[in-house]
């Protein structure tokens, strides 16, 4: 049975301008896409609470856009004479959709104890794990997401300078390490023809000099890493973002029927002052009404669309609106 078609306000939303850096993926897809399809009907609803961050990037990094979406068909119809002589027509319908401007996640904010510049948001593959994890180093970033997905376009690399600030002491040291592996070398180079006489003709000498200091400074520099690896080890910044809560009926219904519409379905949370790591002080209480965004992949084109905003259901509430006897 086909899904009605979803449905978004019509009031429109002014779009942000593109900022700190160009949007990799083109979006302006012309063509029909074939994995849109009708989905089931949804509203956005007033709330009690809203997150203000995830409130504003709804309303100013969204808009209206019209899709073609062509006929929902099973595999078994498009196999068919009949499908086929349907599908040769190409007919399509105009569905409204919002679209969604990914570089309203290159927001950030910056922690009151430490200093560190961090993302304002944080995203979950619904297909996905709870946690999302981050290691910031002075020269990279890890996510483990694939370049071109929602999460590549978290701003971690702003915390880098945060993770050059508290490495400032081992990078002080490696430069005085590397001053005392040369005098070391120039050292073990004079005791080395102090004690030996090589004997060595004029033309090689210079190739000697150079091997034996070179040796000298080698294994001086090795013994220095060797310590400074044990009394002060290089610091990174692993940030840890946890997904706790239950999506509400409705907005499950949602994620079923655009599963298959879609090649990812994302959450993406108000992590601000949320984030876990060791550096930050405690995280404040879980986030509130995320919102859910379906991506579409053609090729090396990628276009996310804005599918709903909702609050999280208690475990409690849950269990007793689906499995309480009536």
């Amino acid at each position: 049975m086909p899904f009605a078609a979803i449905s978004f306000p019509k009031s429109v939303v002014r779009s942000q301008a593109k900022t700190v850096r160009d949007y990799r993926h083109d979006q302006s897809v012309s063509e029909a896409p074939s994995e849109l399809y009708e989905l089931k009907k949804v509203t956005f609803t007033t709330r009690r609470i809203m997150s203000e961050k995830l409130t504003l990037l709804r309303q100013n990094y969204c808009r209206p856009v019209a899709v073609d979406a062509p006929p929902d068909f099973f595999p078994l119809e498009r196999e068919s004479a009949q499908g086929k002589a349907v599908l040769e027509k190409k007919p399509n319908r105009i569905q409204q959709l919002q679209s969604f401007n990914p570089h309203g996640l290159l927001q950030t904010y910056r922690d009151e104890q430490t200093g560190a510049e961090l993302p304002v948001f944080a995203v979950f593959n619904l297909e996905g794990s709870n946690r999302f994890t981050a290691e910031v180093t002075m020269t990279s970033v890890s996510t483990g997401a694939e370049p071109g997905d929602l999460k590549s376009f978290l701003p971690l690399e702003r915390g880098q300078t945060f993770v050059r600030k508290i490495n400032a002491a081992r990078m002080r040291d490696e430069r005085i390490a590397l001053r005392t592996s040369a005098l070391a070398g120039i050292v073990g180079l004079l005791v080395f023809f102090l004690s030996h006489n090589p004997g060595v003709t004029p033309p090689a000498l210079p190739f000697l000099v150079i091997g034996v200091w070179s040796l000298g400074t080698f294994l001086s520099y090795l013994v220095a890493e060797f310590l400074l690896n044990r009394i002060r080890p290089w610091k990174k910044l692993v940030l840890t973002a946890e997904f706790d809560g239950i999506l509400p009926k409705s907005t499950r219904e949602l994620g079923l029927a655009a599963k298959h519409r879609f090649s990812n379905l994302y959450l993406i949370v108000d992590q601000q002052k949320r984030w876990q790591s060791t550096l930050l002080r405690d995280p404040a209480p879980r986030a509130l009404d995320p919102l859910l965004i379906g991506e579409l992949k053609k090729g090396s084109r990628r276009r996310f669309f804005l599918l709903d905003q909702f609050d999280l259901t208690a475990a409690e509430q849950y269990l007793a609106d689906e499995f309480a006897t009536k």
